[in-house]
């Protein structure tokens, strides 16, 4: 691992739409950057972490986010992440954007 990021592509589960979808995550690469390369067309705006647009609950699997301006310590406790700022820390992440 690289500054808590996995160093080599992992598949990430994505909840969207009322579909689920696998997208490959490169090292160092957010979940939204890998499931707007995926044309998934996931909702997002800032990409700063400051608005929750792309806020999405972590359903399996470990995360670190870069930054964090939005997210109460409650939506955090239920498993909230901004995918903007996600980058996954293990394989077998699971995101659902429809919850």
């Amino acid at each position: 691992m690289q500054n808590g990021y996995l160093n080599e592509p992992t598949v990430v589960h994505v909840r969207l739409y009322g579909e689920e979808r696998q997208i490959t995550v490169e090292p160092g690469e957010t979940i939204l950057v890998a499931a707007i390369r995926a044309s998934l067309d996931p909702p997002y705006s800032c990409v700063s972490g400051q608005c929750a647009t792309c806020r999405a609950k972590l359903l399996s699997g470990a995360v670190t986010m870069d930054n964090n301006d939005v997210l109460t310590e409650e939506e955090l406790a239920e498993g909230y992440i901004l995918t903007c700022q996600a980058h996954p820390t293990t394989h077998g992440v699971t995101v659902d954007y429809d919850q």
